[in-house]
């Protein structure tokens, strides 16, 4: 098919016709709606999951707050075994003393532990008649004494 791009003008001269193309139809149109992408907030994200991984961390991490408060325990328990055991040395420190320095510390070890004594004294040994009841531990309060109507 045979298209004629020239045609008479009113002065008499041939103009060609401008039969526009595809692109120069689009070139002519407004410009489509730029679809703007979705923020990325992905920096956001890891920067969040970093801080949350670190407050975790800092909290009940091997050197965090919960391992502090039970290092902090177990400091405030060991303090007082160590007082405890400051006041057990002073106390047998001065017992050494006293058996180095008075000797009447040394007579009652004597006569308590090894069971000595002085020259001239008597020891009475004394026994329970049978079916008595035995003696109640020193440290035990004494029985009360039946009511007697």
């Amino acid at each position: 098919m045979y298209i004629n791009l020239y045609s008479a003008s009113l002065s008499g001269t041939l103009a060609l016709h401008h039969m526009g193309s595809v692109i120069d139809r689009l070139n002519d149109m407004p410009p489509l709606p730029q679809r703007t992408p979705a923020p990325r907030h992905t920096g956001r994200y890891v920067l969040l999951l970093v801080t949350i991984l670190l407050v975790a961390n800092a909290i009940v991490g091997e050197r965090g707050l919960v391992a502090l408060f039970r290092a902090n325990q177990a400091h405030a328990s060991q303090q007082l075994i160590i007082n405890a055991l400051h006041a057990e040395n002073g106390r047998l420190r001065r017992y050494a003393q006293a058996l180095a320095a008075d000797p009447r510390v040394i007579e009652e070890v004597a006569r308590r532990e090894l069971g000595l004594l002085k020259p001239g004294e008597q020891l009475f040994i004394l026994r329970d008649p049978e079916g008595a009841p035995p003696p109640a531990p020193p440290d035990a309060a004494p029985e009360p004494a039946p009511a007697t109507p």
